[in-house]
């Protein structure tokens, strides 16, 4: 069963304390971060800081994600490899993926840590942001390239800086990219993971709206950056009770009529077909995959 990633949240990798308090927060996933919220002279530190996260910090049922820092040529991405790889990360988030050989190349730096600590191949997964126009370009190679691959990430804030326009509350500008992220995930049989919600003061309604969204739209979590976002993603992406129980009685309908020998059959005042059948799987696999069924 894939591993579930309704809410994912950033932690500052130089912060034991801030890494701590995630890992007691019950989230799905906490990425301690070594690119974006680290300065270039406290990498060094920051690195040492995760690896001890890794090592000591009891982070519960919480997948234990390092972002590093860009994957391209004589960059630090690889001495974040190297200083935590052999602390055992469940998986590491590259940030602005646009070639398939950044994935491989970093793909087999894992792979030579796992044989050297007899780990099972691939055991160590990837997740790849999509946060440029050329990595939008080049999604159906980026999703396909390699095997460790286990997730896409929009990221809307720096793409919509590589395009040079300007973000809205609607997100116009970034929804094409954002659809061709999950269109591309389910394609290649991964998971879809949803931009940050950068508006901190912003009524919790709204992050809940945009959560929505993101789930109608096909993704499969969203981006956290504070603790008090999780909850509200968590809740979104998991399915209520009421909806649990819709879907078993249109399934239980569905293979009634199918031992009947009916097709297309009405239901409490709609026609049914294969496309609402799919949705209501998918809500009970959601349901499964969250511990509720």
């Amino acid at each position: 069963m894939p591993r579930v990633r309704r809410a994912l949240l950033f932690m500052p990798g130089d912060s034991r304390r801030k890494i701590e308090k995630g890992a007691g927060l019950g989230v799905d996933s906490i990425i301690m971060d070594l690119e974006d919220a680290i300065a270039l002279n406290n990498k060094d530190a920051a690195r040492a800081c995760a690896a001890a996260a890794l090592r000591e910090v009891d982070f519960g049922r919480s997948e234990r994600l390092v972002r590093t820092n860009m994957v391209i040529p004589g960059w630090i991405y690889a001495q974040d490899i190297a200083d935590t790889v052999d602390a055992r990360p469940d998986a590491y988030v590259l940030p602005k993926i646009e070639e398939v050989e950044q994935v491989q190349h970093v793909s087999k730096l894992l792979a030579e840590a796992e044989l050297r600590n007899q780990w099972p191949l691939y055991s160590i997964k990837l997740l790849a942001i999509i946060e440029t126009a050329k990595g939008v370009v080049n999604l159906r190679e980026i999703a396909n390239s390699d095997p460790r691959l286990d997730a896409l990430i929009f990221g809307s804030e720096d793409l919509a800086g590589d395009m040079g326009a300007k973000r809205t509350p609607a997100g116009w500008e970034v929804f094409y990219a954002r659809s061709a992220v999950v269109l591309h995930a389910k394609a290649a049989g991964i998971q879809a993971i949803d931009t940050v919600f950068i508006d901190l003061n912003a009524p919790e309604e709204t992050l809940v709206a945009e959560t929505e969204t993101a789930l109608h739209m096909g993704y499969d979590g969203k981006l956290a950056i504070h603790p008090r976002q999780v909850d509200p993603i968590q809740r979104v992406f998991t399915p209520n009770p009421q909806q649990i129980e819709a879907a078993q009685r249109l399934i239980a309908a569905h293979d009634a009529h199918q031992q009947a020998g009916t097709g297309v059959f009405e239901y409490e005042g709609k026609m049914i077909d294969m496309p609402m059948i799919r949705a209501a799987l998918a809500v009970l696999a959601r349901a499964r995959a969250c511990g509720l069924l």
